[in-house]
C-alpha cells in the first residue's frame, strides 16, 4: 500500500517542525523526532540513539554553530509504503541576525517509520554541499593574508 496524503504531508511536517526545533534551540524538541536507537548521519560523524543524538545537537549549539540561524526545507520527495518511508529534501540554513546571507545548504535523506505517536527519523542524514567547506576554507586563506 502506498503512502497516502496526509501520511506525506505529516512526514514534512516533522522535517519542517525537526529545523523548527533547532532555530529554537529546543534540544528535546528535535532528538524527540527520533525513535529511541534513531541515528543521525552527518559531516561531523554518525549518532545512534536519542542520548548520543542530543549530546551532538547539545554540543553543536554550544558552540554557536546555529545562532542566527534560519533553516528552510524544500524540494521533498517521499515515498514508501505501510509504516516505513523515505524521504529527500534540501536545506538551506541562512543567518537572520547579522546581515543576512547563506551559511550552508545540503541535502537529507531520511528513513522513516510509523510509530504509535506518529512518524519519526529511524535515519536522518546530513550531506553539507561541498561549497559550504569552500567557501570556509576561502574566507580562512584571505583572513590569514591580511594577518
Amino acid at each position: 500500500m502506498s503512502l497516502s496524503v496526509e501520511d506525506k504531508l505529516a512526514i514534512q511536517e516533522l522535517s519542517s517542525t525537526q529545523m523548527r526545533f533547532l532555530d529554537a534551540h529546543d534540544v528535546d524538541g528535535w532528538v524527540g523526532c527520533w525513535v529511541p536507537d534513531g541515528q543521525f548521519i552527518a559531516t561531523y560523524g554518525t549518532f545512534t540513539g536519542h542520548d548520543a543524538v542530543k549530546e551532538f545537537i547539545i554540543g553543536h549549539i554550544a558552540a554557536g554553530k546555529e545562532d542566527g540561524a534560519r533553516h528552510l526545507m524544500t524540494n521533498y520527495v517521499i515515498e514508501g509504503d505501510g509504516d516505513r518511508a523515505t524521504s529527500y529534501c534540501l536545506v538551506l540554513k541562512v543567518q537572520v541576525e547579522k546581515a543576512p546571507h547563506i551559511i550552508a545548504s545540503g541535502v537529507y535523506n531520511d528513513v522513516l517509520v510509523r510509530t504509535p505517536e506518529g512518524w519519526k527519523f529511524e535515519s536522518r542524514r546530513l550531506d553539507v554541499d561541498k561549497g559550504v567547506f569552500a567557501a570556509a576554507a576561502a574566507a580562512a586563506a584571505a583572513a590569514a593574508e591580511r594577518d
